[in-house]
């Protein structure tokens, strides 16, 4: 059996006096990134094809991998250094 990882993730810029906000994040700057085309796959290595514990990481750290590559790539890492001083 397979199973898929679909996810998002969204960066905000939460900026000086805003504050936290749990909700959303105001009128902060925010960028999401998305998984790749069809999400993380992967099959279980459990019984009969069950996900198993390690499966579990595997897939996670897939997704840490890729949402990392897509926060660093550019131009999306340059835009999120601007949004300090009032870029885009």
């Amino acid at each position: 059996m397979a199973y898929r990882l679909t996810y998002k993730a969204t960066m905000s810029w939460i900026g000086p006096g805003m504050g936290p906000d749990a909700g959303s994040p105001g009128n902060a700057q925010a960028a999401s990134v998305f998984n790749v085309a069809g999400g993380q796959v992967i099959a279980g290595t459990g019984t009969g094809g069950a996900i198993a514990n390690a499966d579990i990481s595997t897939i996670t750290t897939a997704m840490a991998a890729d949402v990392l590559a897509q926060l660093e790539a550019q131009p999306l890492f340059g835009q999120m250094g601007a949004w300090t001083t009032g870029g885009n």
